[in-house]
């Protein structure tokens, strides 16, 4: 089982992303978190609909705001780095 700790650091939205990320990564596989990371920079990037991530429909409305949306994609890069480094199976 993987365990999951966070020590954030970050503005509103990146707080809220890492919350979202902790609450409901549990279960999940790498290749999951990695879809989920790679859905919602396509929906930044126009496509679809809002991911289907648990509450990530709560910050829908950064999609219109560039400059933010890398704070939302971070604590999904940083899980998806920390479970690459351990050899977490996908």
């Amino acid at each position: 089982m993987i365990a999951i700790g966070m020590h954030v650091e970050a503005c509103a939205l990146g707080q809220a992303a890492a919350t979202l990320l902790a609450r409901h990564v549990a279960g999940r596989r790498l290749i999951d978190i990695r879809a989920a990371r790679d859905a919602i920079a396509g929906w930044f990037g126009g496509a679809g609909d809002v991911p289907g991530w648990p509450g990530f429909d709560l910050l829908a409305p950064a999609r219109d705001y560039p400059a933010r949306q890398g704070a939302i994609l971070l604590p999904f890069d940083a899980a998806i780095e920390a479970l690459e480094k351990q050899g977490a199976r996908v």
